[in-house]
């Protein structure tokens, strides 16, 4: 059954805590901590949310855009992303997936460092007032996902 409910969870504003490795693809263990706030509302009558996420951590005046669209004849969403560090970059699909008891799995691709790799991000609804995202790459040589990014979120309103 098709959900197009399955990103209200966003909806509203929140106090992010950032962790992500230092170096990606090197069985690098140290973790860079930063804050953000992100506000999230819906689009296209419930069939996107759209969000800005503001830190300090890439310069003073750095916005992230993250827009989800479903197609709801796939049953998919497809996630977009620019950013203000990157802004000749513009607005780039980043993965494509769908939720399944409550958990979203989306895949992709990405350039890192000249190579093209495996994309994976993870949603969660926690609870009413948490949530958490995760950003891996497809480790080849090892065949794993090597977890690079996550995001833990909590309600501000």
């Amino acid at each position: 059954m098709i959900d197009i409910h399955n990103f209200d969870f966003l909806i509203g504003k929140w106090d992010v805590v950032n962790r992500r490795l230092k170096e990606r693809l090197t069985n690098c263990d140290e973790w860079i901590e930063f804050s953000a706030e992100m506000e999230t509302k819906s689009i296209l009558n419930g069939l996107g949310t759209m969000d800005e996420m503001k830190s300090s951590h890439f310069g003073n005046n750095f916005v992230g855009l993250s827009i989800r669209i479903l197609n709801p004849v796939l049953d998919e969403w497809t996630i977009y992303w620019a950013d203000t560090a990157n802004p000749e970059v513009g607005l780039k699909k980043q993965v494509v997936g769908k939720f399944e008891n409550g958990k979203g799995t989306f895949f992709g691709k990405e350039d890192y460092q000249g190579k093209v790799v495996k994309l994976r991000f993870l949603w969660i609804k926690e609870s009413l007032s948490t949530a958490k995202w995760e950003q891996a790459y497809y480790d080849e040589a090892n065949q794993v996902w090597e977890t690079n990014w996550t995001m833990f979120f909590t309600t501000i309103e």
